[in-house]
């Protein structure tokens, strides 16, 4: 007890001379180019967790920085990093600074948050970690989450279920092998476990950080493959606001037999979003519609969400920031086709089928920088999930709700060492026809620690113990450590490596699912275990010129007691446990500019081998090639982009399930081109700008999942107006 009493004496004396000594630092971050002053940049005095960000003068302040001399370093997407030693700050004195930033398109220092919880830069991250911003999601007209992340390097989707680098295959809308995130909190159903994409309106979202590989470490279960960092929009400090319109129409089927008579289908949105700042409270508001007749019969939906975020800036070291989410959606229900021949077209018994959904979710978040040594950062979500739906042979309906609450901490005690800890709860409670009234809680607690043994070499190492306990499954425990290296031996060329243990728990629908869909009838198996794997990489970056950056991953992940969905029996499916599989692959990617950066060249290939070592043969819906390619070019007022997609021919599927459909067992791979054209009228004084998007231009037609033809050639026109 008296040595506990210590360190809380020692900590408040150090907390109230690092408040008795200081002074502020004052300054202003414009664009090296025109001078023009840069919004949102990050300044931080490096070796501490004092910092802030400019307004839309580019101006900050940043107040009671700790006397002495220091290093600002200043981030913003889109721009190189920039360090301004030497900066001297005296008690009761304001230091002056003005600094100008390089633009930088092709992101070599953007900023993330998601690898260790807390903001670095990229490039001293010792995992693979792709971002994808506002820009790309717009420029795309990606109606979800999940339609951006076709675009990222080392991500496959198959239908809805995400994929990266062979971590998951397919076990339609149950169970998930990657950790989704809203603002660093997860976000998973609590019935089904699954990524719910369409519940986040993309109008909200800043970026998306892709962590690849295991996380379990920080972020425990569900993190098994990668994690899914949605970061929404911050608050601008002048109002503004968008409105954006769209609307489109599916082209015509390639063959005459797959014309079900439909007519012209089309699909239209809009939205409007607000946001604006009352001296301390600042205010996001979005409203948004969807409507989609959908290019199958029975394939309509119709979606409408709501966002309201508010962010109360206590003092210069406390915020809150509180965000409220709603959705509320009608869709009809295509599992897959009649028949090769009517494609289309749904068997019969499925006509007429839907899905009503009610998702709403609110979480709040509290940060308070206590010293220049430590802050807090206290955050919860409650996330209710209310569907309904018929399904061929009957109706079923869930109702559940996720609690999840954490309290992370950062404390820097020297400028070479920086600790990450905290602890999470979490509690799920179930009401669903199919599943039972279920219940479960989780507890974990973790701790990291970044140490920079030279200038060139960054040590991370850390662990977290998770404890689940789900209704009648047997509780379970785990502690996940990992270890991590980051060297860098010149400029612009950075090696990374990593090994870590990762677990995942199974999902309330995995375990006790008991439902008829399609003549299969699906059996609970209350015994299943929780997922473990062991992951490592190995990586590196160079930047081949100012102009170009090559980035090369090799990775290998061991898995035990997989999750797969199966046949037991002629007619009888159920969620089983794979002994052991292995996971192995490369991964490249190639970003280059040309023509002073007017000409911008993205090229991304992951090649993965996916082995089921109990059956000595390969696991299901991963594909061993995926690769992309995009091109953007500017000129003037007018952009033009190509985007093309390859995805090679799945290697195993679901042969049981595919014998029921007739023609399950096509498939092949598949090639996907898009066209944008896009005119930004604000250089003529008018804030619009009008976008066209000719969405698969050579109509390719391919699945993704049996029995499901993908998209036909699509036509959709953009207007976005920012007032």
């Amino acid at each position: 007890m008296k040595t506990i009493s210590s360190i809380i004496i020692v900590l408040t004396l150090s907390s109230v001379c690092a408040f008795s000594q200081t002074g502020s630092i004052k300054g202003k971050v414009v664009g090296k180019a025109d001078a023009e002053p840069l919004v949102g940049v990050n300044v931080i005095v490096q070796g501490t967790l004092r910092g802030a960000s400019s307004d839309i003068n580019g101006e900050f302040t940043i107040q009671r920085a700790p006397v002495g001399r220091h290093t600002l370093v200043f981030s913003l997407v889109g721009y190189n990093r920039e360090t301004l030693p030497n900066v001297v700050v005296a008690e009761g004195v304001i230091a002056e600074v003005h600094v100008a930033l390089t633009s930088a398109p092709l992101q070599t220092e953007q900023v993330v948050v998601t690898a260790s919880k807390r903001e670095q830069s990229l490039q001293e991250v010792p995992v693979s970690i792709s971002i994808m911003d506002a820009k790309d999601i717009s420029y795309r007209n990606s109606t979800t989450v999940d339609d951006a992340l076709r675009y990222v390097p080392g991500v496959n989707m198959t239908e809805y279920s995400v994929n990266i680098r062979g971590s998951s295959g397919y076990s339609r809308g149950v169970g998930s092998r990657v950790l989704m995130l809203v603002d660093g909190i997860p976000f998973l159903t609590g019935d089904t476990g699954e990524l719910n994409f369409e519940t986040i309106p993309v109008g909200q979202v800043e970026r998306i950080e892709v962590v690849k590989g295991a996380s379990s470490a920080l972020y425990g279960s569900s993190a098994l493959g990668g994690v899914i960092n949605v970061i929404t929009k911050s608050i601008a400090d002048e109002p503004q606001t968008r409105i954006r319109l769209y609307g489109g129409i599916y082209g015509r089927p390639s063959f005459e037999e797959w014309d079900w008579g439909g007519g012209d289908r089309l699909n239209d949105g809009q939205s409007i979003s607000h946001s604006r700042r009352f001296d301390k409270l600042g205010m996001s508001v979005l409203l948004s519609r969807l409507a989609d007749d959908g290019y199958r019969q029975n394939d309509f939906r119709r979606r409408y969400n709501g966002f309201l975020k508010l962010r109360y800036d206590l003092s210069s070291e406390e915020a809150l920031t509180t965000t409220f989410n709603y959705m509320h959606q009608r869709r009809a229900s295509f599992l897959y086709w009649k028949n090769l021949r009517e494609a289309l077209v749904p068997p019969d018994g499925q006509q007429g089928d839907g899905v009503k959904s009610t998702r709403f979710f609110a979480s709040s978040q509290y940060t308070n920088i206590m010293s220049d040594e430590l802050s807090f950062n206290v955050k919860g979500l409650w996330f209710r999930n209310d569907w309904e739906d018929t399904i061929d042979e009957g109706a079923n309906q869930s109702k559940s709700d996720v609690l999840n609450a954490e309290v992370q901490g950062i404390w820097t005690p020297d400028k070479l060492n920086i600790v990450t800890f905290g602890i999470e709860g979490s509690y799920d409670n179930v009401r669903s026809s199919i599943f039972g009234k279920r219940s479960g809680a989780g507890f974990a607690a973790y701790a990291q620690d970044e140490l920079q043994l030279s200038d060139a070499v960054k040590l991370t190492g850390g662990a977290r113990f998770d404890f689940h306990d789900l209704d009648s499954l047997a509780p379970v425990s785990q502690v996940n450590p990992k270890l991590g290296i980051v060297v860098t031996p010149t400029l612009g060329t950075t090696l990374r490596g990593s090994i870590g243990f990762g677990f995942r728990a199974p999902a309330v629908a995995e375990a006790f699912t008991s439902t008829r869909i399609s003549g299969l009838v699906i059996i609970p198996n209350p015994a299943l275990k929780p997922e473990k794997s062991f992951s490592a990489e190995i990586g590196a970056s160079h930047a081949i010129s100012d102009d170009a950056l090559l980035d090369v991953a090799l990775f290998h992940s061991e898995f035990r007691d997989l999750i797969e969905s199966g046949f037991i029996a002629s007619g009888q499916g159920q969620f089983k446990n794979v002994t052991k599989a292995r996971v192995q692959g490369a991964e490249a990617s190639v970003k280059a500019g040309f023509f002073n950066r007017n000409l911008l060249l993205d090229l991304g290939y992951t090649y993965v081998y996916p082995k089921d070592l109990t059956k000595n043969d390969l696991l299901k819906y991963r594909p061993r090639h995926v690769a992309h390619a995009s091109l953007f070019s500017r000129l003037g007022f007018l952009s033009a982009g190509i985007d093309y997609r390859f995805v090679s021919r799945l290697d195993r599927i679901d042969e049981e399930f595919a014998q029921i459909i007739a023609n399950g067992a096509e498939r092949g791979s598949a090639f996907v081109t898009d066209f944008r054209l896009s005119a930004d009228f604000s250089h003529f004084g008018y804030p619009i700008t009008t976008t066209l998007n000719i969405n698969n231009a050579f109509q390719y037609n391919y699945v993704e999942l049996i029995g499901n033809m993908m998209p036909p050639r699509s036509f959709v026109l953009v207007i976005e107006a920012k007032l």
